[in-house]
C-alpha cells in the first residue's frame, strides 16, 4: 500500500526474542507451573514461553508461522493416514518450528496461575489460556482445538463450583 515499504512475515523466533525476558530466579521459581503448561499443550505441537510484556492486561499470545502450520498440518494428516501414509509424512517429521503460548510474567492472572500447586489444575487453566489465545489471534479453531475450549470450560466451573462437601461425594477438583 506504500511504495517502497517492504513486509516481511516475523517467525515466532523473531517475535519472542523481542519480548522481554524474566529474571532466572524468578523463572526457576515458576518452573513446576511451566512443567506442567508444557506437559498440557506438547501433544497439540505448541510449546509454552514466559516473557514479559505490554499491554500487561494480555495474559498469553499465540505465536506460529508457516512453518509451524505447515508442521501441524503434517503432524494431523499423518495421525490421520494409513499405515503407508502415516511412515511417509512420519518421514518428513524433522525439526520443524512449533507454535508457541507466550505467557505474560506481568499479567497477574499468569501471577496467580503460577503460584498454584495442583497439575490437574494448571493445566486445564493453560489450555483455557492457550483457547483464548488462538481466538485473539483470530486462528481458525480445529475440531481438537474446539474440544479442548469446551474442556477447559468445563474443567473451570467445575473448579470454581467445587466445595469441600463435594469431596465426600465423589466431587471433582
Amino acid at each position: 500500500m506504500r511504495p517502497g515499504t517492504a513486509v516481511a512475515e516475523l517467525d515466532a523466533d523473531t517475535v519472542t526474542a523481542h519480548l522481554d525476558s524474566v529474571d532466572p530466579a524468578e523463572e526457576l521459581a515458576l518452573s513446576g507451573f511451566l512443567t506442567a503448561a508444557r506437559a498440557r499443550l506438547d501433544p497439540l505441537g505448541c510449546d509454552v514461553v514466559l516473557r514479559a510484556f505490554h499491554p500487561l492486561s494480555v495474559p498469553a499470545l499465540h505465536l506460529d508461522d508457516r512453518a509451524a502450520r505447515h508442521e501441524q498440518a503434517r503432524a494431523e494428516a499423518e495421525a490421520q493416514a494409513d499405515d503407508l501414509w502415516a511412515g511417509i509424512l512420519g518421514s518428513l517429521r524433522g525439526s520443524a518450528p512449533r507454535a508457541r503460548l507466550v505467557l505474560n510474567h506481568l499479567n497477574p492472572l499468569i501471577r496467580r496461575i503460577g503460584s498454584l500447586g495442583d497439575a490437574e489444575l494448571i493445566g486445564t487453566a493453560t489450555e483455557s489460556l492457550y483457547g483464548q489465545a488462538l481466538l485473539m489471534a483470530q486462528r481458525p479453531l480445529r475440531p481438537a482445538d474446539s474440544a479442548l475450549l469446551n474442556r477447559a470450560f468445563i474443567g473451570l466451573l467445575e473448579w470454581a463450583t467445587h466445595s469441600d462437601t463435594d469431596s465426600a461425594g465423589g466431587g471433582h477438583r
